[in-house]
């Protein structure tokens, strides 16, 4: 009598042959027969009969996934070549490539070049009509959630366009700012002072989400309505030094609260930089409370130049240009630095502020309880005098001004 078949592999015990029939019933396809194939070759020299006497499974899905393998080519049934929906691409081709044209012309490289991924401003709503704007029949356009997959599908992500960084170091930029007509004022480029300041967005003081996510205690409002305890951050940064100074004031953002703050910044400056600088140069925004109009600015300025015995020389950037100040990306950090976090009491405001860090250094911080009155303006007989004091560039009147201190 012929011997019995073999059944097993004697390589194999009977758990391994189990784990392996278990993993190709998770699979299916070419992706199964594939496996199969491998198994066959690895315990069973490649022969489709004893690899069915061993795993049960059948010899000519075996024989097949080794043909596959032999040949590269993969055998795709009717119903997985035919069945099932295709792609909006597939089958609007001509709307297809209208949408592709249409956001590359909305759309922004990745700012840091780590990835392919395309920033776009192009909505779905608004990509659905401009596709019909250009004739394209309702039947041709998906609906706005499929083609929100469809613009997420071919690399283009809604993000919002990142603000451009400007250089750190530019000496065309630089030589534009110290360009002034008729060279009015020289001085060398280490005898000036160079200060960067502006006023961040009002901060909520409760158990507020502020759009974070947090390990910790997760359980925060989801609205800001009904909040009593505010406080204004202003911040100074010392762009030779590197130090921030933060001042959070609990009253209002007015002319005299940032001069205010800024006078106690250049007490808490080393003595060595005050004494050795000549010029004090600030950049700021050209917002309400610190333009080249605001009369109280101007005049609370006139006196800080007086009480430093500087030179002041105030820069504005132009409206939408702000973000080139700065500061603005200190202000960034910090709000990175303590989101998530539930700002309770101004305490805790004050210690997360302190522990932030900006070009390795820690800020210097300060809490201001003194009330300013808001509104105050000056007439125009007492703006007089204090326009006299003011040199303005004959070019950027608003936008570029030179204040000399008065001794006695």
């Amino acid at each position: 009598m012929p011997p019995e078949p073999q059944t097993a592999n004697p390589i194999l015990s009977e758990s391994q042959i189990a784990d392996l029939k278990l993993a190709a019933s998770k699979m299916s396809g070419s992706t199964r027969r594939a496996f199969q194939a491998d198994m066959s070759r690895k315990y069973c020299a490649g022969n489709a009969r004893q690899t069915e006497r061993c795993f049960g499974w059948g010899r000519e899905g075996v024989q097949l996934g080794l043909e596959e393998q032999r040949s590269g080519m993969v055998c795709v049934g009717a119903q997985a070549a035919y069945c099932g929906q295709k792609r909006w691409e597939e089958t609007q081709p001509e709307a297809a490539a209208a949408l592709l044209a249409l956001a590359e012309a909305h759309s922004q490289q990745d700012p840091t070049f780590r990835s392919s991924i395309a920033y776009t401003r192009l909505t779905a709503a608004e990509a659905i009509r401009q596709l019909q704007a250009m004739g394209f029949s309702g039947g041709q356009v998906p609906a706005p959630s499929t083609m929100a997959r469809i613009l997420n599908r071919n690399g283009y992500r809604l993000r919002k366009v990142e603000k451009a960084k400007p250089q750190k170091k530019n000496s065309r930029n630089r030589r534009h700012l110290r360009q002034y007509p008729g060279q009015r004022w020289a001085v060398c480029r280490w005898a000036v002072k160079r200060l960067s300041m502006d006023c961040k967005a009002t901060v909520n003081i409760g158990d507020y989400s502020r759009g974070g996510k947090t390990r910790g205690d997760n359980k925060a409002a989801d609205h800001e309505m009904g909040c009593k305890e505010k406080y204004i951050p202003f911040g100074v940064l010392d762009e030779d030094s590197g130090q921030v100074y933060l001042t959070f004031g609990s009253s209002s953002k007015t002319s005299d609260f940032i001069v205010d703050s800024l006078c106690r910044v250049w007490e808490q400056m080393p003595s060595a930089d005050k004494d050795a600088c000549q010029c004090i140069q600030i950049k700021a925004d050209n917002g309400p409370e610190s333009s080249g109009i605001r009369t109280q600015f101007l005049k609370r300025m006139v006196e800080f130049a007086n009480h430093t015995g500087k030179t002041v020389h105030l820069l504005y950037y132009p409206p939408y240009h702000s973000k080139y100040n700065p500061i603005e990306r200190c202000w960034g950090i910090l709000e990175q630095h303590w989101n998530g976090t539930q700002l309770k009491d101004a305490e805790t405001l004050l210690e997360w502020a302190k522990t932030m860090t900006w070009k390795g250094i820690n800020p210097m911080v300060e809490f201001s309880r003194k009330v300013y009155e808001k509104g105050v303006t000056l007439s125009k007989k007492a703006m007089e005098a204090v326009e006299a004091r003011l040199e303005r560039n004959a070019a950027l009147p608003k936008w570029d001004i030179l204040i000399r201190p008065v001794f006695g």
